[in-house]
């Protein structure tokens, strides 16, 4: 008696879900319905962004907003702006100037071991923009000595691009460039 109600129910599930039914008027799998009217293009996408270390401000460079930003894009501006920070057992990421340009970040001087970090990086693929959230999180014991906080990326080059730069989820600069 169970079988045969089990066998029951189950032809009744199977029954409702191959229903061969008129399709709706709006359902994409209709007969004469133009599916390319349901596909969306996807209006931005993860942005490339390569974080570059092994480098400091110069000290001859002043920073006096609480978070600065830079876009760089030919090597002797990078050279007159950042020194190499070598160690012993580090390594310096080059940036290739021919195909990407470099975003910098940048704080005054301070006493709180404060490190710049992207939160997020977007790109606009409808008109090549790029949006980038950036955070500064600090060490709550004083150190003896300041230090100025550096965050440095490279970005691929992809032509005219707006770039809108936030501290957290304030705009604080947009800088436009013809790449």
């Amino acid at each position: 008696m169970h079988v045969k109600l089990m066998i029951l129910f189950f032809c009744i599930i199977a029954a409702s879900c191959t229903s061969n039914g008129p399709k709706a008027e709006n359902d994409s799998t209709a007969a004469g319905s133009d599916t390319t009217l349901n596909v969306a293009v996807n209006p931005s996408s993860q942005l490339e962004v390569n974080p570059l270390s092994g480098y400091f401000l110069k000290n001859t460079i002043t920073v006096s907003d609480s978070l600065t930003f830079w876009l760089i894009d030919n090597q002797a501006s990078f050279d007159s702006l950042f020194g190499i920070a070598k160690t012993m057992n580090n390594t310096i990421d080059r940036p290739d100037f021919g195909t990407h340009i470099v975003v910098a970040a940048t704080m005054p001087p301070t006493f709180y071991g404060t490190q710049i970090q992207l939160e997020s990086a977007t790109s606009d693929n409808v008109n090549n923009n790029a949006t980038m959230h950036f955070v500064a999180t600090a060490n709550p014991n004083r150190s003896s000595a300041s230090t100025v906080p550096l965050w440095l990326g490279a970005v691929p080059k992809t032509g005219k691009s707006t770039f809108q730069l936030y501290t957290g989820e304030h705009l604080t600069k947009t800088i436009t460039t013809q790449q």
